[in-house]
């Protein structure tokens, strides 16, 4: 088979898991065979992976489903389906399927096609750089009733095209990853369709501003995470509109350029000064000694201002009077480790809080890499001695590890193969590459 020559999904399987089958016939193997049942049946794992395999439709329908009974999570990332039709036909086959991935498909956007039946199962939907348009999108939710989590990056979106009386209240997680949309009011209609949406991921677009007309506590009711992180937001007015969201609580909007000229430390002063209702900015907690002391430090950065902020006096009265500092300390942030964080290909630079344990820690990382605190261990790599360390201990302090700027925080799954070497357990370096 050459690399351009479409098979189905069936065909594929087998291609992944039977070795010696070169078409869709059902051939006998040994049972010490890997993937087989003692009677020498495939078994398909519940997570079913099939990245780049040239899929263009599903094959015999009846073989799928006898091979995929069990399958719950479908990954069809760089395929060749184009077709929704094709699409439905294998999910109808995959009664147990709740999550589905058909990033990077050149599925066409006909509306021609028709399903007469729901799949209330599917609650995870990705459906990245199909460029999916906003009205077959509508035509999907009302196939997929129950999707809670839709992942829109990379589609090229400049609006939101959605039907004003239309409502999918089930959606909880939306990401809107490097799309063009420029106008706050966009993604406003977002908060109106989704009435339910906590988490918004919209990294990387060209967000300019979220000044608008807009009642927030009506659009954003329920929205308690947001990820603007790399948008083009260009003045303080624009970080304070973030106080409106009424509940919101976690926020990233790291790599702003406006704010990318002041130090770590003042920089994130001055957001959390600014924004009362935030608990956790950037990955971190922000807790109330941090919180004291960067209202502190606003109130003096105005006291010889002729004009002074409407934020200025509300954190008067709550502090009363503060006097300018006698000498200024220019020493790095005490209270946090500005330290890089790797996961298998990710990495990001996060403000990680001194006073907290290993275990804290662990249940802060579970967004950015996606696996629970029981399905991950995490490790420091030391830059002098170019090797990492199992943090091993998770009731030990994070201030006793004396991190540099140079140092970094890697985690990795529990099956990870590990050495014992010492008094630590070291990753062997083939694994670090993974």
């Amino acid at each position: 088979m050459t690399a351009s020559t479409e098979i189905t999904m069936v065909e594929a399987i087998h291609q992944k898991y039977d070795d010696d089958v070169e078409t869709c016939i059902h051939i006998h193997i040994p049972a010490s065979a890997p993937g087989k049942t003692e009677s020498g049946n495939l078994v398909i794992p519940p997570i079913l992976a099939l990245h780049d395999s040239n899929i263009s439709g599903a094959g015999d329908t009846d073989r799928l489903e006898t091979l995929c009974k069990q399958v719950q999570e479908l990954d069809l990332t760089k395929n060749c389906i184009k077709d929704w039709s094709q699409i439905i036909e294998i999910i109808e086959r995959l009664p147990k399927l709740r999550f589905l991935n058909l990033t990077s498909n050149p599925i066409e956007n006909r509306l021609s096609w028709e399903c007469d039946k729901q799949f209330p199962n599917i609650s995870n939907l990705i459906l990245n750089d199909t460029n999916v348009s906003w009205e077959c999108l509508m035509k999907l939710l009302h196939v997929f009733p129950r999707v809670e989590e839709l992942h829109l990056s990379l589609n090229g979106y400049s609006s939101v095209d959605l039907h004003d009386d239309f409502r999918y209240p089930p959606l909880s997680r939306l990401y809107l990853n490097g799309n063009k949309i420029q106008d706050w009011t966009e993604m406003c209609r977002l908060g109106q369709c989704f009435p339910h949406l906590e988490n918004l991921v919209a990294m990387e677009s060209d967000l300019t501003s979220i000044m608008s007309d807009v009642d927030l506590k009506e659009t954003f009711p329920c929205l308690k995470s947001l990820n603007l992180t790399k948008t083009k937001l260009a003045t303080w007015e624009d970080i304070e509109v973030f106080r409106e969201f009424p509940v919101l609580v976690d926020l990233r909007i790291k790599d702003l350029p406006f704010i990318q000229t002041l130090p770590e430390k003042e920089r994130r002063q001055n957001i959390v000064a600014r924004l009362p209702n935030i608990t956790k900015l950037n990955g971190s907690p922000v807790h109330e000694q941090e919180r004291e002391e960067a209202e502190r430090a606003y109130i003096r950065n105005f006291l010889d201002a002729e004009s002074k902020p409407q934020r200025f006096y509300e954190l008067k009265k709550i502090h009363g009077k503060v006097e300018h500092l006698a000498d200024i300390d220019l020493a790095p942030d005490d209270l946090h480790y500005h330290i890089k964080v790797k996961f298998e290909n990710k990495e990001e630079m996060m403000d990680i809080l001194k006073e907290q344990t290993v275990k804290d820690l662990k249940k802060l990382l579970q967004n950015f890499c996606g696996l629970t605190v029981d399905k991950m261990k995490i490790f420091e790599y030391k830059s002098d001695y170019d090797n990492l360390y199992l943090m091993r201990s998770e009731i030990r302090s994070l201030h006793s590890y004396r991190f540099t700027e140079l140092d970094e925080i890697h985690i990795y799954r529990v099956e990870t193969k590990v050495i014992s070497k010492g008094d630590y357990e070291i990753v062997e370096k083939k694994d670090r590459k993974k």
